[in-house]
This record gives structure tokens, C-alpha cells and sequence, in this order.
């Protein structure tokens, strides 16, 4: 399945079909996130159904949507700078899929955060 999904994304070429790019790139990403919160209630079982469904959802449509934003972004700039073999275009789109991430909740506790490395 996921030789699959990658073949979608990949077969495409660079700067054309944004739309089919977004969605290869959004079902790469949402099928990570359904591995890594397969992950998290498997090594920390939640204390309800609902809980675990929420954590289920939380994880995969935040990599939904940071891979649906790689993908548009990653078409878009291929498109406006006129170079769709730019190793340039994917930095734009990791940087914008980081974005989305940070927008999806505060940072995590640092060395610089007020509560200190412990939280």
C-alpha cells in the first residue's frame, strides 16, 4: 500500500497536477499518522475508548494536513519559480509543513521555555 502511495506522488511530474500531488501527499501523510498513533496506544493504552480515539484522530489528520500542505506547496513553488527539479521547492514545502505543525500546538518544554527542561 504504501509502494502504492508513493508511486502516486512520484509518477507525477514536478509543477503540474498540484491537485493529485495534494492528495498523494495528504494519504502518505495520514497513513504515517495512523502508524505513529497505532504506536502511541499501543505503548501508552489510553484510559478510555474516546480517548484513544481522539489521540487516534489527533495524529493522523495533524500529518494529513502537513502532508496535504507539503504537497501544494512543494506544486505551487514549481510552479511560480519556473525550476520543477529544484531540490529548493521541497525545502519551501518542509519548511511550510513545519509551520503547520507549530500552529497545530505550543512547542514543546526546552532548555529556554520558563518551566525549564522538565516541563
Amino acid at each position: 500500500m504504501a509502494r502504492s502511495l508513493l508511486h502516486q506522488y512520484w509518477d507525477l511530474p514536478e509543477g503540474t497536477e498540484c491537485h493529485r500531488k495534494a492528495y498523494a501527499s495528504t494519504s502518505v501523510g495520514g497513513a504515517a499518522g495512523l502508524i505513529v498513533s497505532a504506536y502511541s496506544i499501543a505503548l501508552k493504552p489510553p484510559a478510555s475508548f474516546l480517548e484513544g480515539v481522539a489521540r487516534t484522530g489527533r495524529y493522523t489528520f495533524t500529518a494529513a494536513a502537513i502532508g496535504a500542505i507539503f504537497g501544494l506547496t512543494t506544486c505551487v513553488s514549481a510552479q511560480v519559480r519556473g525550476k520543477p527539479d529544484d531540490p529548493l521547492n521541497y525545502l519551501i514545502g518542509g519548511c511550510a509543513g513545519g509551520l503547520t505543525l507549530g500552529a497545530r500546538g505550543e512547542p514543546p518544554p526546552s532548555l529556554f521555555h520558563p518551566r525549564g527542561p522538565a516541563g
